[in-house]
């Protein structure tokens, strides 16, 4: 028996990962398809949608009392204004969920039902996000910058790699 070259130890070592290396290059292809599926939408929808964003902060502002406005996608309180943008919005973070949910080896239902669901979860975390951040500055504006870079930022991934692990494990359970 010959002993085996590198190249053919590397193709053995890839061939038993093969179902993670599929995996991982749909995900990097969906990734890339989401975002300039983003980028190329950005005035059509991803814009509405950040204005939705900011008309619903608006709207359950003013029914708690607070004294509020809305000018597109600024919302401001008295002394007080955030700008929702893109990295405010949560659309990329959606698109990263709906890459990672597309490329894993799931039925078609199975996967659209785990991405409404994390829509729908995505959008009223950054929702509790945009009104907490908006509160925090009007009473403690010294605490914005560092909720909004540091403690969100975390929370916001914790919850989508949470939501996605879950999902994960209802549809491939660990034996």
């Amino acid at each position: 028996m010959a002993p085996s070259t590198p190249l053919a130890r590397l193709a053995r070592r890839l061939r038993q990962h093969q179902s993670l290396l599929l995996f991982c290059l749909r995900f990097c292809l969906y990734s890339v398809l989401a975002f300039v599926v983003l980028f190329a939408l950005q005035d059509q929808v991803v814009e509405p949608f950040t204005r939705g964003i900011a008309w619903v902060t608006y709207k359950l502002m003013r029914a708690v009392g607070t004294p509020v406005w809305l000018d597109g996608v600024t919302v401001g309180v008295p002394n007080f204004s955030v700008m929702i943008r893109n990295n405010c919005n949560a659309a990329y973070e959606m698109g990263l969920l709906t890459a990672a949910t597309l490329a894993y080896p799931a039925p078609g239902s199975r996967r659209a039902t785990g991405i409404l669901f994390a829509f729908l979860v995505l959008y009223v975390v950054n929702l509790i996000r945009v009104l907490s951040l908006l509160y925090l500055g009007y009473l403690l504006p010294g605490f914005f910058e560092a909720a909004h870079v540091y403690v969100w930022q975390v929370i916001f991934l914790v919850v989508l790699a949470g939501l996605w692990l879950s999902w994960v494990g209802r549809v491939r359970p660990v034996a």
